[in-house]
């Protein structure tokens, strides 16, 4: 699996939602690990309001070859890049180990990635739950 992580520091995801991150650490992920394989400036504009639609445009042109978007936060945005991403929230802020929480769910949520979009995935405390992203819950992202 290739994922996108949203940092400003490199050591630990964004504490606001995704497309605030200064940058993106893209990792190829699998069932015996992960590597870092590119890093990318995250050159989208900058916003006035949280949910801009330029800002969503931004991230996902950025962004348009990975799949997968590990952050802590997604926002009102999360409606409108839920059908080309697969936004997984991590409660877990340090990369290294969100990661490590992703091999360790890595065949459920590889199936996820395969399926049709919709759905966020939700890990904490080491356990996984998929969740489809509708109108009324998508501020909980």
């Amino acid at each position: 699996m290739i994922v996108a992580v949203s940092t400003s520091d490199g050591k630990r995801i964004t504490n606001d939602h995704f497309g605030e991150g200064d940058k993106f650490l893209i990792y190829h992920v699998d069932f015996n690990g992960y590597r870092l394989i590119e890093e990318r400036i995250n050159t989208s504009p900058e916003e006035e309001e949280h949910g801009s639609a330029e800002k969503a445009k931004g991230i996902s042109q950025i962004l348009s070859d990975i799949p997968i978007l590990l952050g802590y936060q997604f926002g009102p945005n999360i409606m409108r890049i839920k059908d080309k991403f697969l936004p997984i929230v991590s409660r877990e802020r340090d990369i290294e180990k969100a990661l490590y929480l992703m091999v360790r769910n890595y065949e459920e949520i590889k199936r996820e990635e395969e399926r049709e979009r919709g759905n966020v995935i939700i890990m904490d405390g080491g356990k996984i739950k998929i969740i489809k992203v509708r109108d009324v819950n998508a501020k909980d992202f």
